[in-house]
């Protein structure tokens, strides 16, 4: 049998080579994006999508009613700035303990949101981020008024609208890295946040309606510059 102690230093390094070598050759790219330490900074980069709930309070076009709906949004991130188009459906009620509903809105906008402040995984915990955003943007609106059934009570049903809204907000996000990131999502996080959005007022028209029975309202006198809404929104957000 050949005594392979007496080869040569260098065939011994090819031998070694051998072994070795494919594995430094097809290293997993996805381990580009694993964190060996739980407590290191956070990168946060890449596409972003977001899903969640939005209630609160609109005000203007004659009636004020409680906002009840949906947001979905799509994105990217840049480090601490993000950059959203972002879409709301709101369902219209009564204001108070009724339930009756007035009518819907849509709200179609883009949005940049900024990281003030953020604490990271040494403060909140392994592979966890804190953060506390401000955000701005502008939407256009939709609002659509319907009219009462034949056995509800007459009331005031405003015009539909279409107008452009300035929107302001601030929030907090917590947002937890996936240390072994499986491709799709890299960071799964939770946002609670107030949103302002103003309107310049405008005096629209509007109808007191019983069924298919209307006839016009009367004017009101201009009492606002500007139609508003404060809405609180909770979401879930992913980012890959």
């Amino acid at each position: 049998m050949r005594d392979f102690r007496r080869l040569p230093l260098w065939m011994g390094a090819l031998v070694c080579l051998g072994f070795t070598g494919s594995h430094v050759a097809w290293a997993d790219p996805a381990r580009a994006d694993w964190v060996e330490d739980p407590y290191a900074a956070h990168v946060t980069k890449g596409s972003t999508a977001r899903l969640g709930t939005v209630v609160g309070v609109v005000y203007g076009d004659r009636v004020d009613v409680t906002a009840v709906g949906l947001a979905a949004a799509v994105g990217q991130r840049w480090g601490r700035l993000a950059l959203e188009s972002e879409y709301t459906y709101l369902g219209f009620q009564e204001r108070g303990p009724s339930s009756l509903r007035l009518g819907d809105g849509h709200r179609l906008g883009v949005m940049g949101r900024f990281d003030v402040i953020r604490a990271g995984s040494r403060y909140v915990g392994p592979n966890s981020m804190l953060a506390v955003y401000v955000e701005g943007g502008a939407a256009v609106a939709w609002n659509r008024w319907s009219r009462p059934s034949y056995d509800e009570a007459s009331r005031v049903v405003p015009d539909d609208t279409k107008r452009v809204e300035g929107q302001v907000g601030f929030g907090i996000e917590i947002e937890h890295r996936l240390q072994e990131p499986i491709g799709f999502p890299r960071r799964i996080g939770w946002f609670l946040g107030w949103r302002l959005a103003l309107a310049p007022h405008e005096a629209g028209l509007a109808s007191i309606c019983r069924g298919e029975s209307c006839r016009p309202a009367p004017m009101m006198p201009e009492e606002r510059y500007t139609d508003r809404s404060m809405l609180f929104q909770s979401s879930m957000a992913v980012t890959w």
